[in-house]
C-alpha cells in the first residue's frame, strides 16, 4: 500500500526503540510490513518477532470455550457455580459462562482484592487462586448482569475454568484446538528457549524499558506471546469457511442478544465505511497491538507493537484500555496503535469495494 508510510509516521516519530509489525490481510495472499527505529540489527524476519498481544487474548479464550463445547464437555449456558464447588456465593449461580466471555457478569474490571501497585513493574504476577477464592465468595453484582461490562477478572475466571474441566494448561488447549490446526506455531503463553530469542524488549510510552507482564492465573484474559505472522493467519482463518477450525470461527462471528445489546463471543463489533468489522486491542506494560477483519470483503489488519499507551500511573487505575472499549476514545496520556489500523483497514476496504 503506497500510503501505509503516511498512515503509520505519526506513531513512528519518536520512538527511539520502536519495532512496529503490520499484517495485511486477504482471503488468499498476506503481505508483512515493519518499522523499527531500533538501530541494532536483527538477522530475525520482523513477522517472526514475538509480541506480548495483551487482551486479543481474550479472542482466544472465547474461542476455546467454543471449541470445548462442541465436544460438550461443557455448555456455555452453564453456571459458574457449577465449576466452583468450593465457593459458596448464589452470585456465582446467576452468571453463566457466556457472560463471561461477552463481559455481561457485572464483574468489574479488576478483583477488588487486587493490587496492581503492589508489584508495579508486572501487576498480576502476585495474585494468587487463594485471591481469586477470596474475592468469589463475597463477590455480588447481580444488579449488573447483562449489561457490558469490560473486565479482565472476567475472562481470567473463563480461562481458569476451562483448563479444570478439560484437564490441561491453557497453551494445551491453545494448541490442541487453534494454534496447531491453523499452524500457528509461535503463539503461547509460555515460550521456549528459541521463542524468547525472538521476543521482543518492551518499552513504557515514555521510550522506557519495562519487564514482560507474568498474568498468572490472568492468563487466559492477556497473556498470549504471538508474531504478525501467526495473528495475520488467524484472521486469514476468519475470512474463510475453509479451514479446520471453520466452525467454531463462524460461530463467534454470530452476535447473541445479551440483555440490551448485540454482543460476540470475544469479540469487539464496529463499522467502517458502513461495513461491519469484529475486532479486538491489547495491552500491557510495554506492549500494544490491535487486529480487526471484514469477512464480506475478506480483509483484515494487524498491527503489533512493542510501545505501551500506559503510563506507570495509569496503570495503577488501569482505565485507559476499558476507556478505549466503551467510549471509543483515545486516552489522552499515549497514543493506541488503534487509530493506525482502523485507518488501514479504512484504505482497504475502500480498495476492495472499488475493484467490486
Amino acid at each position: 500500500m503506497k500510503d501505509l508510510h503516511n498512515f503509520v509516521s505519526a506513531y513512528t516519530h519518536d520512538k527511539k526503540h520502536l519495532h512496529l509489525a503490520i499484517g495485511m490481510i486477504r482471503e488468499d495472499d498476506i503481505e508483512y510490513f515493519s518499522y523499527s527505529n531500533d538501530n541494532k540489527k536483527s538477522m530475525i524476519p520482523a513477522e517472526n518477532r514475538l509480541f506480548e498481544i495483551g487482551s486479543i487474548t481474550k479472542v482466544f479464550t472465547s474461542m476455546l470455550l467454543l471449541a470445548i463445547e462442541q465436544e460438550k464437555l461443557l455448555s456455555s449456558d452453564d453456571m459458574v457455580g457449577k465449576f466452583v464447588p468450593n465457593i459458596k456465593n448464589d452470585y456465582l449461580n446467576k452468571i453463566a459462562l457466556k457472560n463471561l466471555a461477552t463481559h455481561t457478569s457485572g464483574l468489574p474490571a479488576l478483583a477488588t482484592n487486587h493490587n496492581l501497585a503492589k508489584k508495579r513493574s508486572n501487576p498480576y504476577s502476585m495474585y494468587t487462586e487463594q485471591d481469586l477464592t477470596a474475592f468469589l465468595s463475597n463477590a455480588d453484582y447481580t444488579d449488573s448482569i447483562g449489561s457490558f461490562g469490560y473486565s479482565n477478572i472476567g475472562v481470567a475466571i473463563l480461562g481458569n475454568i476451562l483448563c479444570k474441566v478439560s484437564g490441561s494448561t491453557y497453551d494445551e488447549l491453545l494448541k490442541k484446538y487453534i494454534t496447531s490446526p491453523l499452524q500457528m506455531n509461535e503463539t503461547a503463553v509460555m515460550l521456549d528457549s528459541e521463542q524468547n530469542g525472538r521476543f521482543l524488549n518492551g518499552h513504557a510510552s515514555t521510550g522506557r524499558r519495562v519487564p514482560h507482564w507474568d498474568l498468572s492465573i490472568h492468563e487466559g484474559a492477556g497473556g498470549i506471546k504471538s508474531s504478525v505472522r501467526d495473528l495475520s493467519l488467524f484472521v486469514q482463518a476468519n475470512l474463510s469457511d475453509a479451514n479446520p477450525i471453520a466452525s467454531i470461527l463462524a460461530k463467534s462471528h454470530l452476535p447473541m442478544s445479551i440483555g440490551n445489546s448485540n454482543l460476540y463471543f470475544g469479540w469487539g463489533g464496529d463499522e467502517i465505511l458502513d461495513k461491519d468489522i469484529l475486532w479486538h486491542n491489547g495491552g500491557s506494560a510495554g506492549f500494544n497491538s490491535y487486529l480487526a477483519f471484514n469477512k464480506e470483503l475478506r480483509v483484515g489488519i494487524v498491527l503489533l507493537s512493542n510501545y505501551s499507551f500506559f503510563s506507570n500511573v495509569l496503570i495503577d487505575h488501569y482505565v485507559a484500555q476499558l476507556k478505549k472499549w466503551i467510549t471509543r476514545k483515545e486516552p489522552a496520556h499515549g497514543t493506541m496503535i488503534d487509530s493506525v489500523g482502523r485507518k488501514i483497514l479504512e484504505a482497504m476496504l475502500s480498495n476492495e469495494e472499488s475493484l467490486k
